[in-house]
């Protein structure tokens, strides 16, 4: 029987920034009618010093008439991180999401740049999602898993309904930079699980600690150089 992982603390975190953040908008936007949308989330037709903080600060703002979209986004994002960050612990979780919104926002300044647009915003938290659900079909790589307690299906298969799904978004909306997005958060994430999965570097043996040379006494122990008092030699 289908059940909901326990929310575990990194995700709980986020999902109640993400929420409050959209809360926030929402006020910001319609009561008080302040442009936060044009200032934190990532414009790629129009490229400036706000570009480095907007590679970040895209998540925390989604369109005001989602709100269905916003809270299933955060419910994805509690069914997927959660297990994850049960898994591998809270840094692992924090690195993998920001290995996702980066992925995420730097493939649609790339891909503005090949087809450019007159004005577009690029908003949401769904990169944090799918960079979690690449990530466990690369751990999960020779078993099978069960798709949301439901389905059970191999990771490959998983990877290929995630891919499939984004380009179904495409052929809807014909949002090449929102396509470039979700790719690019689901690639960081198969690079992020590469990157845990490898192989660790043999350690060094350490050297005795009397340094990095051996002292040999030289000569004779005793004999008439020593009768005479003359110092002993050394050979390094």
């Amino acid at each position: 029987m289908f059940s909901f992982p326990p929310l575990t603390p990194v995700v709980k975190k986020l999902v109640i920034t993400l929420f409050a953040a959209f809360v926030l908008e929402l006020v910001l936007v319609n009561v008080a009618h302040l442009g936060v949308l044009r200032m934190l989330a990532l414009d790629p037709a129009h490229l400036g010093p706000q570009t480095l903080y907007q590679l970040v600060s895209y998540v925390l703002v989604e369109d005001p008439r989602s709100v269905t979209q916003m809270l299933i986004g955060l419910l994805f994002m509690w069914l997927i991180l959660s297990p994850f960050e049960a898994s591998f612990g809270p840094r692992r979780t924090l690195e993998l999401s920001l290995c996702g919104v980066l992925g995420a926002s730097l493939s649609v300044l790339i891909a503005a740049q090949v087809a450019p647009v007159a004005d577009y915003l690029f908003l949401g938290s769904q990169p944090i999602a799918y960079a979690g659900m690449a990530v466990m079909t690369q751990i999960m790589r020779n078993g099978r898993m069960m798709f949301f307690g439901v389905l059970p299906m191999t990771s490959r298969q998983l990877l290929m309904v995630l891919i499939g799904l984004c380009l179904l978004q495409f052929l809807a909306t014909m949002d090449h930079l929102m396509l470039a997005g979700s790719l690019g958060a689901i690639f960081a994430g198969i690079g992020y699980a590469r990157y845990m999965t490898r192989p660790s570097r043999p350690q060094r043996s350490k050297r005795a600690s009397g340094g990095r040379f051996q002292v040999l006494r030289g000569g004779a122990s005793s004999g008439p150089s020593d009768a005479h008092g003359d110092r002993p030699k050394w050979l390094n």
